[in-house]
């Protein structure tokens, strides 16, 4: 953009021609001030608007010496004239009136626009404040230059207006030094402009403030102009915002401080006296602790004397085990002997029972031969077979008589040869018919005898097969009762063994492993827990530790900047003294007091008002002592330059303890975040511990259950084997007699088998002989019948031969004899089978009859000697067996003898016991213990123990009492905490040693730890609040002295303008009405008193806090605001009128607008003059519409104001000379809103107080 019509700066006596020229810029960076201006002061010298309200131009605003706008309404004529408030501080949307548009869109509405503020340090150089827009034209920057007004910085060569974005490059090329940093936020710009340094930044923000407001500030660095923005603002708006008038008054008393109060929370407070009241209980049970004490040896006695006695019980237990184990081996070892023992006895029986049944059945056998060769002996002894095997051996001696005999009658026949020959063909038919019927009759006989034999045989056979028959069937039935018996001993030893080591169901004793897996690991969980929760434990102690390090350090830094702010405090009370101070008048009046005065005077009285100092005549001594002080160091109050670099490095040091504290309170809220981190962890591992706890009771009860049932199980699994047991006994009996009765009733068959084979014999034998005579008779008979018809052919024989005429008696003879020949020779003929049977007879079977009698007198002493062996071995097996069963007894009832000993053993261990660690004194177990004797001295241990727990758990209880007395209280969190951890780690209630335990670590290790927290906290807490109590009566002091100071100036301002008169503004503290300062008040009185001693506050002291405390608030706490300290009020005369006020309203509401602002310029002239104090600043007011104000009282606010430097800028649409001739600088704002300038000119006809007339631009 062109700006070559651009007027910066109009001057209305210019020529019209040259009104479009620009001046050139001057040579001199440095523009010199006014002649008539003050010196050495701050001062706002013009505001330059850069393509602005006049689009295109860059206009000159001045301020120095005062500055007047007219022009018709609605030019911008108050817009302009708010531009001042801009450099104040105040912010933008204050600036621009309602219903405008925005401060950007208003005053910077391109990217070339800028507001410039061109101010004065005491030093004659310049500074500039540049006001530009961002690039999205929605935020105002400031950009601080250290030059005065350049149009080329914001002009380029070829006319151009500068871009907000190249601006700083425009510096850089045109080498004008400035703020590397644009000030972004109204805060930072007034933190600079008005040399203050806000609150809650950090250090390095703070360093780069300090370092800008150092260069640029409109004051000096020890006199920060700290809420002059409100003040300006509430002038301009002519409206006394009161809330901002007490907040200028708390800043000035405390230098921006905003509130003063106990910082301690209110927990650590409340806290306090619930740990005192705590430990005063606690104290008072002192007495019981050593009584307690007493009760608690009687009871570790006692339950030493039972720790013995339950390693005696072990010692017992272990030999009654040893003994059980022992007497159930040997009972075992016995069952199983006599089970051998029987089975081989039966066994043994059953042998010499088959032996003596086999040497019974060869006896009978032997008998019954020897009775057959008996009886054929006797027969063929009958049948005379000697006789005739004698007889048949002279066979031939016969045959050769028959032959003799046969020549003999042949001779006597003779002639009668043929009756011979018919009769005895007759007589040899006979024979022949005898001999045939004989034979047949023998034939039948033998044939009789074969078939008795054949029967004898088949009876032999049914017997053998009987006897046979009789083994087979009973053979199984013996096996089985022998199995029987044997089963039966088995099923008696099992039962035996099952009433020894009774058993029960394997799911229970499963299930009794499965839990105490489940237990294990549930106690390896405890462990993991306890290690966690151990752990975890440290981790938070250690942040806990490292916390209260904390704690102190920030107590040291705080402490220290406590001590650098009254350190610098006191420098700056050096560096700007009171106003009636000795030291005010040294500088004063003696420049080179340094030289003399400084190196001898007492520090403490240069502050001192009461004093009266005085110039005199200078002597060469003091009070007649002459010193030499060339070499004598001056007091630091003498040397300015050594208080600014006193103050600097106070400030310096002040901001690293600063830095120092939000850094360690950043790293304590990061602690203290992980304290939380790790105390929430160990309440969750604490809480897995009790859960771990908690399923290890009840997997230890589950197992306790079932260990019970399991006890109650093998107790009737004992009685059930025991009466099974009894059963199996009362079986094998049974099964011994089945036994024994079986083998009898097979004996008894075998008998009658046998008796009965001897009955089937004799009867065939019975039957053969009957049938035997029968044939014997028959031929008998036959042959007596024979005999007859030979007789009778004989005695027809006899005749005829008679009537032949032989010799009858000799051939009678001769047959005779030949008939006894042939007779002879006929039986020896019919002995031969008689004798051939028996030589057989003879040689085979006689000899086995001795065979038979050995064999049978053998079998018989076999048969005698079995028996006898078989009563022997029975009689023998009896008594054995009533010795093991008897020993068996008795290992049974030592093993019940000794399971009683073992269930009191077990009962003492297991119920009464259990919770007892036994002694290591004995060596060996002494036969002298018994389990009752024992049993007995545990229950009178027990009842000692129970006796002195009793007294021992009142005493604790009491102790309990005391500690928990006070809930929350330091001792009541360590008990209970104790309580906890020590319940946590072994899983069990705390008793009442355990508690007495911690009670005695609380006095050894807490108690004098407890007096010095509390009292140092007492310390702490009882002295912030005399802290609180200082401050307040500071605060106090020195609000009376802003009101006195204000008073002074009320008074001289009441005597400046017409029509006021008796003004009055005063400024009252609230401090006294506040709830808590009488409390505060006696606190503080207390205090002094029990510190001196260092001991713990009185129960005055204690009361006073918890009356403190019943009024502190939940919210705010005990907390002063400043602010709301400060009370406001005032009154006027105005014509005779007495008018009172105490807020805005009523303010404005006193009279006119003229008077009312007449009023509240008096006000904020006042709070103006605390805040600026002796700063040498050149303050900037402006006034709109003052024309309003009385004509008379302009001037005297005018003059007034000057008198307090204080530059005035207004506004109004009619000026007049008079009250244009007030201001150095006068404008016109025409209808492009340019500024137009006007000078007073003065006729030369016009007398010395003629009027005066303006002379505009078109020269009218």
């Amino acid at each position: 953009m062109n700006t070559d019509s651009h007027n910066p700066s109009l001057d209305l006596l210019a020529p019209e021609e040259v009104v479009g020229e620009e001046p050139p810029l001057p040579v001199e960076d440095v523009i010199a001030a006014p002649q008539n201006a003050p010196q050495g002061l701050f001062r706002l010298m013009n505001i330059h608007l850069i393509d602005s309200l006049s689009r295109g131009r860059v206009q000159t605003m001045g301020i120095d010496g005062g500055m007047a706008l007219t022009g018709r309404n609605g030019r911008g004529k108050t817009s302009l004239l708010s531009l001042a408030l801009l450099f104040a501080g105040v912010e933008p949307r204050d600036v621009v009136s309602q219903g405008k548009d925005s401060f950007i869109d208003y005053y910077l509405p391109n990217q070339t626009s800028y507001l410039v503020y061109e101010y004065e340090r005491p030093d004659g150089t310049r500074r500039l404040v540049v006001v530009l827009s961002n690039s999205t034209a929605d935020k105002i920057r400031f950009r601080f230059v250290n030059s005065h007004f350049r149009r080329d910085m914001f002009v380029t060569d070829d006319g151009q207006f500068v871009l907000n974005k190249e601006f700083r490059q425009r510096l850089v090329y045109l080498r004008i030094p400035h703020a590397e940093k644009l000030v972004d936020t109204y805060t930072d710009y007034r933190a600079i402009i008005q040399g203050w340094q806000p609150p809650h930044v950090d250090p390095t923000h703070r360093r780069y403030l300090f370092g800008m407001a150092d260069v640029y500030a409109f004051t000096t660095y020890n006199r920060p102009l700290r809420h002059l923005e409100k003040l300006t603002k509430g002038m301009f708006s002519r409206k006394a915002n009161f809330d901002d008038l007490q907040q200028v008054v708390a800043d000035w008393v405390f230098e921006g401080k905003p509130s003063v109060g106990i910082q301690t929370e209110r927990k650590r407070v409340e806290s306090w006296p619930r740990d005192y009241n705590a430990y005063q209980s606690i104290m008072n049970i002192t007495p019981l602790v050593d009584v307690a004490r007493a009760h608690r040896s009687d009871l570790e006695a006692a339950e030493d004397a039972i720790r013995e006695v339950k390693e005696k019980f072990t010692f017992l237990q272990d030999h009654l085990f040893f003994t059980k184990a022992q007497r159930e081996s040997e009972l075992s070892a016995k069952q199983t002997y006599l089970d051998e023992e029987t089975a081989a006895h039966e066994e043994n029986a059953l042998g010499l029972t088959k032996a003596i049944q086999s040497a019974q059945f060869d006896i009978d056998a032997c008998e019954r031969n020897l009775k057959e060769i008996e009886a054929a002996r006797q027969d063929y002894e009958s049948k005379g077979v000697d006789e005739k095997r004698a007889r048949a051996a002279q066979a031939a001696v016969f045959n050769d008589e028959l032959r003799s005999v046969d020549t003999k009658l042949d001779l006597a026949l003779g002639a009668a040869r043929g009756i011979k020959a018919k009769f005895d063909k007759q007589i040899n038919e006979e024979n022949r018919l005898h001999n045939d019927f004989r034979a047949v009759a023998l034939d039948k006989v033998n044939v009789l005898r074969d078939e008795a034999r054949e029967a004898q045989a088949k009876i032999e056979g049914v017997h053998a097969d009987a006897l046979k028959v009789l083994d087979d069937s009973s053979s199984y039935e013996l096996h089985r009762l022998v199995g029987e018996v044997k089963q039966r001993h088995g099923e008696l030893a099992r039962s035996q063994e099952r009433a020894a080591n009774p058993t029960v169901d394997a799911s229970i004793q499963a299930g009794i492993d499965k839990k105490n897996l489940d237990l294990r690991d549930a106690n390896k969980a405890i462990g993991e827990s306890h290690a966690s929760v151990a752990n975890r434990q440290r981790l938070v102690d250690d942040l806990q530790a490292k916390s209260s390090k904390y704690d102190v350090t920030i107590g040291s830094t705080k402490q220290s900047i406590t001590q650098q702010k009254d350190l610098i405090e006191e420098i700056l009370r050096a560096h700007t003294p009171g106003q009636d101070s000795l030291l005010a008048f040294l500088r004063a009046n003696r420049p080179d007091w340094s030289e003399d005065i400084a190196k001898v005077i007492n520090p403490g009285l240069l502050h001192r008002t009461d004093l009266h100092p005085q110039l005199a005549a200078v002597s060469a001594s003091l009070y007649g002592i002459a010193l030499e002080l060339e070499f004598v160091e001056a007091a630091d109050e003498a040397d300015e330059s050594r208080l600014h670099e006193k103050l600097d490095e106070a400030n310096q040091a002040l901001d690293v303890f600063q830095a120092q504290l939000e850094r360690t309170i950043e790293q304590q809220l990061e602690l203290r975040k992980s304290i939380k981190t790790a105390a929430d962890e160990l309440t969750l591992a604490r809480s897995a511990l009790m859960k771990a706890n908690s399923a290890t009771q009840a997997l230890e009860r589950e197992v306790d259950e079932l260990d019970a049932q399991q006890r109650k199980m093998l107790e009737a699994a004992r009685q059930l084997a025991q009466a099974q047991m009894v059963e199996c006994e009362r079986r094998v009996r049974h099964a011994e007699q089945a036994h024994a009765d079986f083998i009898g009733r097979i004996a008894s068959k075998k008998q009658s088998l046998a008796q009965q084979l001897e009955k089937d014999i004799s009867a065939v034998s019975i039957q053969l002989n009957s049938e035997i005579r029968d044939i014997q008779s028959s031929i008998e008979a036959h042959k007596r019948a024979c005999e007859s018809s030979i007789e009778f052919f004989l005695e027809q024989q006899k005749r005829e031969l008679a009537g032949e005429g032989a010799d009858v008696n000799v051939i009678t003879m001769l047959e005779n004899k030949r008939e006894e020949l042939l007779k002879t020779l006929e039986d020896i003929k019919s002995w031969s089978e008689l004798l051939s049977e028996w030589q057989i007879w003879k040689k085979q079977v006689l000899p086995q009859f001795s065979l038979f009698q050995a064999k049978k007198e053998q079998r018989q002493t076999n048969y005698d000697q079995d028996t006898i062996r078989l009563q022997e071995a029975t009689d023998a097996w009896i008594r054995k067996r009533d010795q093991v069963v008897a020993s068996i007894k008795d290992c049974r009832t030592a093993i019940v003898s000794v399971e009683g000993q073992l269930l009191v053993v077990a009962n003492c261990l297991e119920d009464r016991l259990k919770s007892y660690e036994s002694t290591s004194r004995h060596e060996a177990f002494d036969t002298a213990w018994e389990a009752n004797s024992l049993r007995a001295a545990m229950i009178t241990f027990q009842q000692q123990i129970t006796e002195s727990e009793g007294q021992l758990r009142k005493l604790t209880l009491k102790m309990r009492t005391a500690f928990l007395e006070v809930p929350h209280a330091a001792p009541s969190t360590y008990f209970q905490d104790r309580l906890y951890n020590i319940r946590t780690e072994t899983g069990e209630e705390v008793d009442a040693r355990m508690t007495l335990r911690v009670v005695e670590d609380w006095f050894a290790t807490e108690h004098d730890k407890s007096r010095r927290l509390l009292v140092a906290d007492a310390k702490t807490i009882f002295g912030e609040i005399q802290g609180l109590h200082r401050v307040l009566q500071t605060f106090n002091k020195k609000l009376s002295s802003f009101n006195a100071s204000l008073q002074e100036h009320l008074e001289h301002s009441s005597t400046v303008f017409d029509n006021l008169s008796e003004l009055k503004i005063s400024i009252y503290s609230g401090v006294e009405e506040l709830d808590y300062w009488s409390v505060i008040t006696k606190i503080t009185n207390d205090r002094e008193e029990w510190t001196q001693e260092d001991s713990l506050p009185s129960a005055d002291a204690v009361a006073h806090l918890n009356t403190l405390l019943a009024i502190w608030d939940g919210n705010r706490g005990i907390n002063a605001q400043f602010k709301s300290l400060v009370s406001i009020r005032g009154s006027v005369r105005e014509q005779g009128n007495y008018r009172q006020f105490r807020n805005r309203t009523e303010l404005e509401n006193i009279s006119s607008n003229g008077l009312s602002y007449l009023v509240l310029i008096i006000l904020f002239l006042g709070f103006i003059g605390k805040v600026r104090g002796n700063a040498p600043v050149q303050l900037t007011w402006c006034v709109d519409e003052l024309k309003a104000i009385d004509a008379e009282n302009i001037v005297s606010l005018c003059n007034y104001l000057g008198q307090n430097r204080i530059t005035l800028c207004t506004a109004f649409p009619d000026p007049d000379a008079e009250t244009l001739m007030l201001f150095e600088h006068k404008y016109k704002l025409d209808a492009e809103r340019r500024l137009v300038h006007c000078e007073l000119s003065v006729e030369e006809e016009a007398a010395d107080d003629g009027e005066l007339e303006l002379a505009w631009e078109d020269g009218e």
